[in-house]
């Protein structure tokens, strides 16, 4: 509640922020805007509605392909024809970093308490966040955007099945192997055929998220730190084997998705709104990412499993998206386009970024619910390519989840509701820390090697390709994660581990 009151105090005090570049040439705009983008930029009502507010204009060098975007902005930030902003910029660590020390990339960190004071009472609220955005030597280069409500690899049980067969929610691994037994026999869609597919799955990556009902939580290096500081590898525990033991039980019963590591989520995406439910469960942002709305409104977010007495998950992605906007050397007034950014780091800026203007493109009715103004049906291309541009690519800004849960259609409030409950259960494996670009070098061709020998394994003994109750199979097995590198990767970690303690 005090994060609100503060953002709404800002944003009533946004009109008093004096802005320096009131007829301005426009400045040049360079971003990608998402794979799936349909916006063009140089007409989108979010930069017209900015622009109003600002008086601050751009000409843009829109991206809609990731490797062109990566091409071009390798080529403009290695030569002198910079543009002035990266917006939307997919900035890696080591690209703010080797960028920010040819100075191509400006320091911004001097410049924010005066010209992005939103941003930083934010900042200033969560160290954790300033600490996560700021470069080994102190820079802070580019910006992040904030979700406070972050993205998810969750589970989604379908509650309609277990109703059907009074079932109640699984609470642990031994529960859910129940569950998922009776999806399999019980004939829960009620259209008379042997359809159901207990658990869905996208390979290793989904499958090991289930490590969390064996009490164990990874990150994307396979690995964790324990109480006493020390790094643990995960894939060489025991607790570890157990979670491939009842995978690979699983998969012999008939439990698992013949097709896990072999589909995609394109492949197995449901557009067929009429059609009978197949999944028990998988896992996803959210249910409406895989299935049609009246579909995904059977299924709920299935709580972690309970293991040792905890319920713990991992904490995917944390709060930010780094590297979202930067402001480059050739830019005369970067204070200018700090207080431009800055907008959309307060509640009112971004609930305009995000569904325009009050009373013109949206209404909101006596009980604050808010929809899209006019006939919905006849403005869904305007709603979709022309009206914002906030659902692809990292936009830099606060997003404006309490607005966003007011929207008309219940699936989403719902939907955030439940997630919002994960919240007391979220784990960090490891503390999130930006590498050097000598550190990358050295962790990369680790990472390369081990990890995708976890994963293979994990599918060999998943499908029975490897056996999982062969001491002889396991004995090799924790060889080969030897000699991938374990012993290097581990103790690559815990340096970093100890330079924080210190």
């Amino acid at each position: 509640m005090q994060k609100r009151i503060l953002s709404l105090f800002f944003a009533a005090a946004l009109a008093l922020l004096p802005f320096t570049a009131l007829a301005a040439s426009p400045y040049r705009m360079a971003g990608f805007d998402g794979d799936q983008s349909n916006h063009t930029w140089s007409t989108n009502g979010f930069f017209t509605r900015m622009e109003a507010r600002t008086s601050i204009r751009f000409t843009f060098d829109e991206y809609t392909d990731y490797q062109k975007w990566q091409t071009a902005k390798t080529a403009m930030l290695q030569s002198d024809a910079l543009p002035d902003v990266l917006f939307k910029a997919e900035l890696t660590a080591r690209e703010q970093i080797e960028y920010a020390q040819l100075g191509t990339l400006i320091d911004l960190k001097p410049l924010l308490a005066e010209n992005a004071p939103h941003l930083w009472a934010l900042l200033q609220a969560h160290p954790d966040w300033q600490e996560a955005i700021t470069l080994p030597d102190g820079k802070i280069v580019a910006l992040p955007a904030i979700y406070e409500q972050p993205t998810q690899n969750a589970m989604w049980i379908n509650r309609q099945w277990l109703d059907t067969l009074g079932l109640a929610v699984p609470t642990d691994v031994q529960s859910l192997e129940k569950v998922l037994q009776a999806f399999l026999t019980g004939d829960p869609n009620g259209n008379g055929k042997a359809d159901e597919i207990p658990l869905t799955f996208l390979g290793a990556w989904d499958l090991k998220f289930l490590a969390h009902a064996f009490g164990l939580i990874a990150n994307d290096y396979n690995i964790d730190l324990d109480d006493s500081g020390s790094v643990r590898f995960i894939p060489d525990q025991d607790a570890y084997l157990q979670l491939l033991s009842t995978l690979a039980d699983w998969r012999a019963q008939g439990l698992m998705d013949e097709n896990g590591f072999y589909t995609s989520d394109s492949f197995r995406t449901v557009t067929d709104s009429e059609a009978a439910a197949t999944y028990g469960l998988f896992f996803g942002p959210n249910p409406m990412n895989l299935l049609p709305y009246e579909t995904a409104a059977q299924y709920d977010l299935l709580l972690p499993l309970t293991a040792q007495g905890k319920q713990v998950y991992r904490n995917l992605n944390g709060p930010l998206m780094k590297g979202a906007f930067a402001i480059t050397s050739a830019c005369d007034d970067p204070a200018a386009l700090l207080q431009w950014v800055d907008v959309l780091y307060t509640e009112e800026g971004a609930v305009e970024a995000m569904a325009g203007t009050q009373g013109t493109d949206y209404t909101v009715d006596a009980d604050g619910r808010w929809n899209y103004a006019g006939d919905v049906q006849s403005q869904s291309s305007y709603i979709l390519y022309d009206l914002s541009l906030y659902d692809t690519g990292n936009m830099p800004w606060l997003f404006p989840l309490h607005f966003y849960n007011q929207y008309e259609n219940d699936g989403i409030s719902r939907v955030n509701t439940q997630l919002a409950q994960l919240a007391n259960c979220l784990v960090t494996p490891f503390p999130d820390v930006m590498l050097t670009p000598a550190q990358e070098d050295e962790i990369a061709p680790l990472q390369s090697s081990l990890g995708r020998y976890v994963d293979e394994s994990l599918a060999r003994f998943v499908i029975g390709e490897w056996d999982i109750h062969s001491d002889e199979a396991v004995a090799a097995y924790r060889a080969g994660l030897l000699a991938h590198g374990e012993t290097a990767l581990v103790a690559f970690w815990q340096e970093i581990a100890d330079s924080l303690t210190k």
